[in-house]
């Protein structure tokens, strides 16, 4: 479904007429449309659908400590900072007092990288003194996707997409919709977040739970007896 089928049945749904076009359309519902299906959009997007978990990798130069975020970087998916050179993980973001103590205290140094978010830029402890193959995991603020495959924070035109499972959308959509026009939405609006937290539960499976040790290890290794193993 693409915004303009989205706003049609949202408007279909609460007794309104069709409009025949969204974006650019000076028509009062269809102005609210746009603007609600943003929010609503906007608002669903912030949780980390694996759609839209991105990979970032990017290589140090010798005496650089700053590096750039990635295009449309919303947030930072804790535990996958790595070094790929060295096979070992970053450890970070430092906070504001940790980065501080290891710059201007006297602090041993480490082979290990560590690393800051601050400023919106990478910065890297120690400073590289060459290259290394770095990589990040974030979620991706541009929910939106045009018919020739850009991507977008916000809708651009009445064939935009969004990438994400659209249902979810229009539910949303609904209930804001009925309460911008005063009428009642509190049932939509309890229907539409049930549905949210059932596709973010859905969305990506999970590891069971190895009750015999490390969750990493799945399936789990056989149980070895604690003596006569082997007799």
């Amino acid at each position: 479904m693409s915004l303009l089928t989205v706003c049609q049945a949202v408007a279909q749904d609460a007794g309104f007429d069709s409009p025949a076009s969204i974006v650019g359309n000076p028509d009062e519902s269809a102005i609210q449309l746009l603007a609600l299906a943003n929010k609503a959009g906007e608002i669903i997007a912030r949780k980390p659908w694996q759609n839209l978990q991105n990979e970032y990798t990017f290589s140090t130069v010798d005496g650089t400590e700053t590096y750039a975020l990635p295009a449309g970087y919303r947030s930072f998916i804790n535990d996958t900072a790595w070094d790929r050179t060295n096979y070992w993980t970053l450890r970070g973001s430092l906070s504001p007092q940790e980065w501080q103590a290891r710059k201007s205290g006297v602090m041993a140094q480490s082979p290990r990288s560590r690393f800051r978010l601050k400023g919106n830029l990478i910065y890297i402890d120690p400073v590289p003194g060459s290259a290394l193959d770095l990589v990040i995991e974030y979620l991706d603020n541009r929910w939106v996707q045009s018919e020739e495959g850009e991507r977008f924070t916000a809708f651009q035109a009445d064939t935009d997409t969004v990438r994400f499972d659209e249902f979810l959308l229009r539910l949303d959509l609904t209930w804001r919709f009925l309460a911008r026009k005063g009428l009642a939405y509190a049932e939509e609006k309890e229907e539409a977040e049930r549905q949210i937290d059932l596709a973010m539960g859905r969305d990506t499976p999970s590891v069971p739970t190895n009750l015999a040790g490390d969750r990493s290890i799945w399936p789990p290794l056989p149980t070895v007896p604690v003596t006569g193993y082997g007799s």
